[in-house]
């Protein structure tokens, strides 16, 4: 079903007209096995703002059964910046929040179990909720239980009447995933302990519009959180934001802690609230469609250029980033002959729409590249570096946002 909605995810206000329109385009995390299963249907990927909260958010709706499935391919202990980012949040947690040995975390969104590991490790009794069950298979066999289910209110009092409140319920990089934020955000406060909280990472929606990070938009992420959303949301909800920390994994991200009771915002709270002020203006969004539209002029300069010269182009990353920007900038598998992507459940896989071939790594030293995108530029310095490891002679690596900017590549002379 793929549906216009007119009504706030979050607080369920009036949702105004498009003020970012990507163009129709295919369900990114869906990774066709044939290029004939690539062509297959997009829809509209358009982001709209809520006229009463502002919370940025698609103007369609997507069933969440198209996108996590038994077929799901994103595996995220394959990153080694996501598994120092895993570490260190248990750290933190334990530390600086209260968090003891013995204590329940329930992880949302648990996929693999790289998080659940960390607390495991460290004495927790860890729950995962992960509704893609190939991927929660992998969490299970190494012994951390996962439930295969989407989190809802009705698992929530599954979890509860079987094993009581989580201390910490953590969802990182997932309440944006949720069709249903409302809904979500009140099961997870039903779950919790009286002494519980909350704990949510998300990219920040302002970068999609400081640093231009159009390409975390897709059908997957139904919304694009800030502070001022669940602030509003707490304050209706008998509970509070009492505190949000910084990070800087995938451009930019929040760590935001909710916990039950009434109380007021602190310092470090009201000034993302002011910083997020300006960004809930329609006028901001139509200055990043012109600015994205002149970006795709230079960028398929830049391409026609290369393939003039007979240089041969190819991917690293084939992330959903990497679904999103090859099909606003119209290139195929004609221009991009494979992308590099160390996933193994994706190799063999097409970029959806473009038809982009998805290879291992080491397609590197069997055809070389003259020029190499790097869809995950989150991770730009990690895939520099396999680059570096797999290549004969120096490559030229071109790094998308926020500008287009090349880099030249040497081989590692150690290998």
């Amino acid at each position: 079903m793929n549906t216009r909605i007119t009504s706030c995810r979050l607080c369920h206000g009036t949702l105004g007209p498009t003020v970012l329109d990507l163009g129709s385009q295919p369900i990114s995390n869906r990774l066709p096995r044939s290029v004939e299963e690539a062509k297959g249907r997009p829809y509209p990927l358009e982001l709209a703002l809520c006229t009463e909260c502002g919370l940025p958010q698609l103007a369609h709706h997507l069933d969440a059964a198209e996108h996590f499935h038994d077929q799901y391919a994103y595996v995220s202990g394959i990153s080694s910046t996501w598994i120092d980012h895993c570490r260190a949040l248990a750290e933190d947690l334990m530390s600086d929040y209260g968090l003891r040995p013995g204590d329940r975390v329930v992880e949302v969104g648990s996929n693999d179990g790289s998080l659940l590991k960390e607390f495991a490790e460290r004495g927790c009794d860890v729950v995962g909720v992960e509704p893609s069950g190939n991927i929660a298979e992998i969490a299970n066999s190494k012994g951390l239980t996962t439930k295969v289910a989407f989190f809802n209110q009705q698992t929530a009092t599954e979890i509860k009447a079987e094993l009581g409140g989580a201390r910490a319920l953590i969802g990182n990089n997932v309440l944006a995933h949720v069709p249903d934020t409302d809904g979500f955000l009140a099961a997870g406060r039903d779950l919790l302990a009286p002494d519980g909280f909350m704990c949510f990472e998300f990219p920040h929606f302002v970068n999609i519009i400081r640093k231009r990070f159009f390409d975390t938009i897709y059908h997957e992420h139904y919304t694009y959180l800030g502070v001022t959303g669940l602030v509003r949301w707490a304050e209706a909800h008998g509970m509070s934001v009492f505190d949000v920390v910084e990070q800087p994994v995938h451009g930019g991200t929040l760590r935001v802690f909710l916990r039950h009771g009434s109380e007021p915002p602190p310092t470090r709270v009201k000034a993302f609230l002011d910083l997020e002020a300006p960004f809930f203006e329609t006028a901001a969004w139509h200055d990043l469609q012109a600015w994205l539209e002149e970006w795709r002029r230079q960028f398929i300069s830049q391409i026609n250029t290369r393939l003039a010269q007979g240089d041969r182009i190819v991917g690293y990353a084939a992330a959903s980033k990497a679904t999103v920007a090859l099909n606003y900038l119209g290139l195929t598998g004609e221009q991009i002959s494979y992308c590099c992507d160390a996933g193994v459940l994706k190799q063999g896989r097409y970029i959806p729409g473009s038809a982009v071939r998805i290879a291992a790594p080491d397609e590197l030293k069997a055809i070389p590249a003259d020029l190499v995108i790097v869809f995950a530029w989150n991770i730009f310095d990690e895939i520099v570096s396999v680059v570096r490891n797999l290549i004969d002679k120096p490559v030229d690596v071109l790094r998308p946002l926020p500008e287009l900017e090349i880099f030249r590549v040497t081989p590692d002379r150690q290998k």
